[in-house]
């Protein structure tokens, strides 16, 4: 479970940085969320497909909530596995630290933290399905809905409004705390961690070549000038790209459209496609022209086969991109650098529209199955209080979910590594206060609608050769898909 292994998906943490998830669907090589023939084809010939689709509860039925909550608190009680993302020493200190603390306080619930396995979609999906799934476990908005549209995740707005006052929730961010509501209306899971979208940038390199370091007034037109001057070709071979942004992933193009004024799908009408309508289409030919025409930004078959994954850190470290629009990991990325180069976060410029980037809604959710609900929540609300979020800045230096431990996370961070005082730390903050980053509109048939958009994403930028009014056929056979 070691190392940064980067497709050009969404970069969850996992253990050392942003990854292609252990067990998690690659979106850049094509793969998609778990579809009903490769389930099925786990389970062998014991089960049939009308099983697995009636212990899934069909495409929208409920699944029995086995041990549903009732008053909850001292009364709660029970062994409760928790299905954990990140290292074997991260769930080590994690189980340590929460034995410590939680399990001398609740003392009548055992906590038993589990690596996630390989395919752990997959493997998820099957143990929901033989009645024996972790209680807890860890997703986020583009991964949690195969769980959910089938009736597998509970729904914690009735427990958050009877446990939590509004004074509590004002300790959350609230865009972040808005997108854990999906379009079918429940709550999925408590926030685990903030992850927001920055560019990277080496200031080696924009020394070297006499350019300005960004900064919040930076456009779309300075980031483009900014790249060609960055970039480095010897003939045509590419040393270095200005600038590095997987707008091939699932889950990284449409905000880019909502910086230029467009839309990915409507948010009165998430049957309605909107990724064809002149503003989006804008925002698809900067980057097309960018990445095939100036080549100045990055190309994917260029860094890695297709199905190879790639060291985004690495690379930026050895010089290879002079920006990079990526995630928010201080420790991974202090660790991966090793003071190889001076470098810096930056806000990521604003579009003509706006400033808009993905901000990520990774959390703790609860399997509607689990026959220890009450524990399982008890957990949950500690996970998301401030005792263990300090606990896990220390371990991960990640942006913790709580605004009252904001101001401990940056002197954490330092006291880690001292050369993070050098890399503007404070725009994480900034970002939460400036309130612009945030999760997509989901499609009315979101699944479906990614067999179609991901294809066609890689075609356009991944082998190129395809103008971008390539969407407005796409975007007809999305809607058609919605009925």
């Amino acid at each position: 479970m070691q190392g940064l292994l980067d497709t050009g998906g969404t970069p969850h943490y996992r253990a050392d940085g942003p990854t292609d998830q252990k067990g998690l669907a690659k979106v850049s090589g094509g793969l998609t969320a778990p579809t009903r023939r490769r389930i099925l084809g786990i389970f062998g010939a014991s089960v049939s497909a009308s099983a697995f689709l009636s212990a899934c509860g069909g495409e929208s039925g409920s699944a029995p909530a086995a041990g549903a909550p009732s008053s909850g608190g001292a009364s709660a009680k029970g062994e409760v596995r928790w299905q954990f993302r990140g290292s074997d020493e991260e769930l080590k200190a994690a189980q340590s630290f929460v034995d410590s603390t939680f399990g001398k306080d609740k003392p009548n619930i055992k906590v038993k933290l589990e690596p996630a396995p390989d395919g752990r979609d997959e493997k998820l999906v099957a143990a929901m399905v033989g009645g024996n799934a972790p209680d807890v476990f860890e997703s986020w908005t583009d991964n949690v809905t195969q769980y959910a549209d089938r009736g597998q995740v509970l729904d914690i707005e009735p427990l958050v409004k009877r446990d939590y006052k509004a004074e509590d929730l004002k300790d959350f961010y609230e865009w972040q705390w808005r997108d854990f509501v999906l379009p079918s209306k429940i709550r999925f899971g408590m926030p685990k961690y903030v992850n927001v979208m920055f560019t990277w940038y080496n200031k080696d390199l924009f020394d070297k070549a006499g350019v300005k370091y960004p900064d919040e007034k930076w456009t779309h037109d300075d980031y483009l000038t900014a790249a060609k001057k960055l970039t480095v070709a010897k003939g045509d071979q590419i040393d270095t790209f200005g600038l590095m942004y997987p707008v091939w992933s699932w889950d990284r193009f449409w905000y880019r459209l909502e910086m230029f004024g467009g839309e990915a799908v409507s948010d009165k009408d998430p049957a309605k496609p909107l990724f064809d309508s002149e503003k989006a289409l804008q925002a698809f030919e900067w980057v097309r022209k960018a990445i095939w025409d100036d080549k100045v930004m990055a190309q994917r078959l260029l860094l890695a086969p297709m199905g190879q994954s790639f060291n985004t850190q690495a690379l930026f470290a050895s010089g290879k991109f002079a920006m990079v629009e990526d995630g928010f990991y201080p420790f991974s990325m202090a660790k991966t650098i090793d003071k190889k180069i001076k470098w810096g976060y930056s806000h990521v410029p604003s579009g003509p529209a706006k400033r808009r980037v993905l901000g990520t809604t990774d959390g703790w959710v609860m399997w509607k199955g689990s026959k220890v609900q009450d524990a399982s929540w008890e957990l949950m609300k500690y996970l998301g209080g401030k005792d263990y979020q300090v606990n896990q800045t220390r371990t991960t230096g990640l942006l913790p979910i709580r605004t009252s431990v904001l101001d401990q996370w940056k002197k954490i961070c330092i006291e880690k590594y001292p050369e993070l005082a050098d890399v503007n730390l404070d725009a994480g903050p900034a970002a939460m206060k400036m309130g612009y980053p945030g999760n997509r509109v989901l499609f009315k048939k979101d699944a479906e609608a990614r067999q179609i958009m991901a294809p066609a994403l890689e075609k356009v930028f991944i082998v190129g050769g395809t103008p971008v009014s390539y969407f407005k056929d796409i975007a007809k056979e999305v809607e058609a898909k919605m009925k």
